[in-house]
């Protein structure tokens, strides 16, 4: 649990393009002090760089934060193969050059100073999240259900400047570790993380990604024709959503059945309708059937999955 200077690196570089998933969100004295400090290195580099990439590539969302946990202390590039594998978007582009121009808006901006004057407003919010993760174990109930990742290692991110948005990225290390990382953004009027349960969505979701997102890659072929019916039932809800291919939306889907599961362990029945009723709202159709689904069959779901699929798109 830390706050991670590359993505704040990222995020400062986004929201100054203007990219809307790093700006919308409360306004707090956090926020307020980027705005102050950083306005005057809006026509950096690094950030014209950025708006090429958005434009050309459509390297936005959860891209940039991809690009983030493949940089090392030393903000070089590390692994850039991997960068196309895990998002099409990356692609063609030549990161290495991106990360030289972060490099030096990191070095321009002095971004390690502003770090080191918020180190304090960090620590708080380290904390109250820390104690959230404690008191959840979410990798553990993951662990339990579709089986423990081999040479993972989980790290939530606090994202107090990725808007109102959340983000489950990973990347290979040299020795095979899988780092799996959640990012949770901290909207509030404090800046500061409320633990409710609001917050345990957003942390058991994002865990949620690292365990189901590589499964289904691994299984797209299967996948593809049911889950493209599913979609297309949907398809102007999801992309509204930021969930604009089969792939992406399928993905949400199976993680927002896991976090159905988890609550109806966790939570309670009252919490557990809640839950379903604000999926149903947001195009998630399915949740219920495929939350059966995992805690039928647990790990080997995925074998089972294209079938359910097929059913549900008959529906």
């Amino acid at each position: 649990m830390r706050i991670d200077r590359r993505v704040e690196l990222l995020s400062f570089v986004n929201a100054l393009a203007g990219f809307k998933e790093y700006t919308l969100g409360q306004t707090n004295p956090y926020r307020t002090a980027f705005v102050s400090y950083f306005r005057p290195f809006a026509g950096h580099a690094a950030v014209q760089h950025a708006k090429r990439l958005r434009a050309e590539k459509g390297i936005g969302y959860d891209a940039p934060m991809i690009l983030a946990v493949h940089l090392d202390d030393n903000l070089q590039l590390v692994n850039a193969a991997e960068l196309p594998q895990l998002d099409r978007r990356w692609d063609g582009v030549d990161a290495e050059a991106y990360a030289a121009d972060l490099r030096a808006f990191a070095a321009d901006t002095k971004l390690d100073e502003f770090l080191v004057k918020h180190a304090d407003h960090y620590r708080k919010i380290e904390a109250t999240l820390r104690d959230a993760v404690d008191a959840e174990k979410p990798s553990a109930w993951y662990d339990a259900l579709l089986g423990a990742r081999d040479k993972a290692r989980f790290t939530v991110i606090p994202g107090p400047m990725t808007g109102t948005y959340n983000f489950g990225v990973r990347a290979t290390r040299a020795d095979g570790t899988l780092d799996l990382y959640q990012i949770l953004a901290v909207d509030t009027p404090t800046g500061l993380p409320v633990v409710n349960d609001d917050l345990v969505f957003l942390l058991v979701h994002e865990t949620g990604h690292s365990y189901v997102n590589p499964v289904l890659a691994q299984h797209e072929a299967a996948l593809a024709a049911p889950a493209r019916k599913l979609f297309a039932k949907v398809e102007d809800r999801m992309r509204k959503q930021a969930y604009p291919t089969w792939q992406i939306f399928l993905a949400e889907q199976v993680v927002r059945a896991a976090t159905f599961a988890y609550f109806g362990d966790k939570k309670g029945s009252a919490a557990t309708a809640l839950l379903l009723d604000q999926e149903h709202e947001r195009g998630f159709l399915w949740t219920a059937e495929i939350a059966g689904l995992l805690r039928e069959r647990g790990k080997d779901y995925v074998a089972h999955l294209p079938l359910l699929l097929e059913q549900l798109g008959q529906r």
